[in-house]
């Protein structure tokens, strides 16, 4: 899928009420810009809609770059919390800019790092971090959840670290797996190092997924951010390498790799990795209480 060209100048067009318009990311299908808004900055996303860019795909790919984009902004527009992003002055549109078909829309401008480069750039989490993102991102999970969704890309590259306050923000509801409605995709989507097993079940996936597939994802990044190594892929060479150990190998438990964790800690994120749903949290609920437990038994500084 070939990333929509355009210019800083081609979007002042689109949407003249924004200024200070600059480029900030582009991959997959889509290029974000920042712009100022009524004095507020939000993130410009735009997404091309030609065919030919696409191979000669048919109508169906459209529809479904279409369908996508307009799951994201309407679970934007659903939940309210404060560590999901939220939905910008600019709703849902589409244009044609030198010929070629977009669509585009505005959300939130979170100002931060993403939980890749904070990793690389400060290091692991302490405990006390730890937890901060674990509540964070189970509000946001439970959030997509009251409208029966599931995020379906947990990653550290989509959750970032706010630089005012340090909260966390879950991004890009773009793959959100509705189950009261049709499939987006005619293949498993997301980010194959942070699938959930059942993820890989694309023919049972609508009544075997639900919350516990994001808490999987989530346990998988807590992980990660926690002792610095992914949990599964120790001896993997390849993507198949990696999701059969997300199918069928037991990781290491994260204290055997920081020793001063909490055992408690420790057991918490091993339960989010449970192959099986039903041997996670049966609710978020508990699972904000046993951190609450993890919490005031102390933690590292």
């Amino acid at each position: 899928m070939k990333v929509p060209q355009l210019t800083v100048e081609q979007v002042t067009l689109v949407i003249p009420m924004a200024s200070d318009i600059q480029e900030v990311d582009r991959g997959g299908q889509k290029i974000v810009f920042s712009g100022i808004i009524d004095g507020h900055k939000y993130a410009l996303k735009f997404m091309a809609l030609n065919p030919s860019q696409v191979g000669g795909q048919t109508s169906e790919f459209l529809d479904d770059v279409t369908s996508r984009a307009q799951r994201e902004v309407e679970t934007m527009q659903q939940c309210s919390t404060p560590y999901l992003v939220g939905m910008g002055p600019v709703g849902l549109n589409t244009t044609d800019i030198a010929g070629e078909p977009i669509i585009y829309f505005s959300e939130e401008f979170v100002e931060g790092q993403n939980l890749r480069a904070y990793l690389q750039s400060n290091g692991v989490f302490s405990v006390p971090e730890l937890i901060r993102l674990a509540f964070h991102m189970s509000e946001a999970i439970k959030s997509i959840w009251q409208f029966s969704k599931i995020h379906r890309d947990i990653k550290p590259g989509n959750i970032m670290r706010r630089n005012d306050n340090g909260d966390f923000v879950l991004l890009d509801m773009g793959l959100v797996f509705d189950l009261q409605d049709d499939s987006l995709s005619v293949c498993p989507v997301g980010t194959p190092l942070y699938f959930s097993p059942e993820q890989m079940d694309f023919n049972n996936r609508r009544t075997i997924m639900n919350f516990r597939s994001d808490l999987f994802s989530l346990g998988t990044v807590m992980y990660e951010m926690v002792t610095g190594c992914h949990p599964f892929t120790q001896g993997a060479t390849t993507t198949w390498d990696i999701l059969g150990n997300i199918a069928n190998a037991v990781p290491q438990p994260p204290m055997a790799l920081r020793q001063e964790l909490p055992e408690k800690l420790s057991d918490v994120i091993m339960r989010l990795l449970a192959k099986r749903p039903a041997l996670r949290y049966r609710s978020i609920e508990l699972f904000q209480r046993v951190l609450r437990e993890v919490e005031t038994e102390g933690s590292l500084q």
